[in-house]
């Protein structure tokens, strides 16, 4: 009688499996499915966020599906949090040779409400997080010579352009890309990328329907993952200080 075998496990034989990846803030939304995107791949990989009922989430859908993902509580406003999550990643994975940063807090309203402490809790969220995550990774992705940096803005962001009552958080994303491209452009020559996805309305998102996007529907966070697998991946090493709209024709 012919023998036959069980397929092997796809993770076991991806083309990340010899990488490991922390994405910050990868407990839900985008990071989520980055991180499940990358795992099914073959990488080693853990997310940090601060909810621990979404942190329990992500490592059930990932056991669902055949993966382990490794939760870390963190919170990425905190540079030595932030320090110790990767401190944590490096125990159990290996130092990260990958980093998703996908993290940035929303809010919208007219100027007049925009205080102060709003402004400082927007750009800690969405730019300070980033500059803490990728200073940590930076120093081991040197030393090994090879990293992959991907970071989220936002549809439009690359160009100015007047954002009413999302100001605060168009501008905040303005900064992320300046400091996306600044380091992409010191650590090029280290063979590390940073690139960022800018996305545009993304079902489970902000926005409730799909009237203002040209192709007519939302985008799913199942096709930020596959662009996401196509700029961390080994052979896009010669992309670096770029932006990739995913956005259905929204804000051409």
């Amino acid at each position: 009688m012919r023998r036959t075998t069980a397929p092997a496990d796809p993770a076991l034989a991806g083309p990340f499996r010899h990488r490991s990846a922390l994405v910050v803030g990868g407990s839900r939304g985008l990071g989520r499915a980055v991180a499940l995107a990358l795992a099914r791949a073959g990488a080693r990989v853990a997310v940090t966020g601060r909810d621990p009922k979404a942190l329990a989430e992500v490592q059930a859908i990932g056991r669902a599906r055949g993966v382990v993902i490794h939760a870390l509580r963190s919170d990425a406003s905190s540079a030595k949090q932030v320090q110790a999550a990767f401190r944590r990643a490096a125990r159990l994975l290996g130092p990260p040779d990958i980093l998703v940063h996908a993290v940035g807090d929303y809010w919208e309203g007219p100027v007049a409400r925009l205080t102060a402490e709003r402004w400082e809790a927007l750009s800690r969220s969405n730019v300070s997080s980033a500059i803490h995550s990728m200073q940590a990774a930076l120093p081991g992705m040197r030393r090994r010579r090879y990293g992959r940096i991907l970071l989220f803005g936002v549809a439009g962001g690359d160009t100015p352009r007047a954002a009413p009552r999302a100001h605060a958080y168009r501008a905040a994303k303005v900064a992320l890309l300046t400091l996306a491209r600044s380091i992409a452009h010191e650590e090029a020559g280290n063979g590390i990328t940073v690139n960022v996805i800018l996305p545009g309305i993304i079902r489970g998102g902000k926005a409730p329907h799909a009237r203002s996007v040209p192709a007519r529907r939302l985008g799913t966070p199942q096709e930020i993952a596959r662009a996401a697998l196509f700029l961390l991946a080994d052979e896009s090493g010669y992309i670096t200080g770029s932006t990739l709209t995913i956005s259905g024709g929204y804000l051409l």
